[in-house]
């Protein structure tokens, strides 16, 4: 069967379940990089208020949060999709594996169907 495909259900489902854990995972680091990455105090100085590099730097912190947490929710995204097309899979490999078990009762000798 050189070129045949396989999908092994547990297997995406499992990889789904990591995807929905690290999204998780990486939504709380940005929230807790959020918290500090903002707290700038007095760090850039009396030169930083004057030539905007806080306020530069402020708005690129930001910009950073959003793109974690965008990150974060598309992961988990994912890894919900993962799932669903995993249950897909089953459920078509269930559907198969009855119609075939249906056309081996009717093929079976003594089935009824014989000349």
């Amino acid at each position: 069967m050189g070129d045949s495909f396989t999908a092994v259900p547990s297997a995406i489902a499992q990889m789904g379940a990591q995807f929905i854990d690290e999204g998780s995972q990486l939504g709380q680091a940005a929230s807790g990089f959020g918290g500090g990455a903002l707290q700038v105090a007095d760090a850039f100085g009396l030169l930083g208020a004057c030539d905007g590099a806080m306020e530069k730097y402020i708005s690129m912190a930001q910009s950073t949060i959003q793109g974690l947490e965008q990150l974060a929710q598309l992961w988990e995204q994912s890894g919900q999709q993962l799932i669903a097309q995993a249950e897909a899979y089953q459920a078509c490999e269930d559907e198969q594996e009855q119609r075939f078990q249906g056309m081996q009762q009717q093929l079976a000798p003594g089935a009824g169907g014989g000349h």
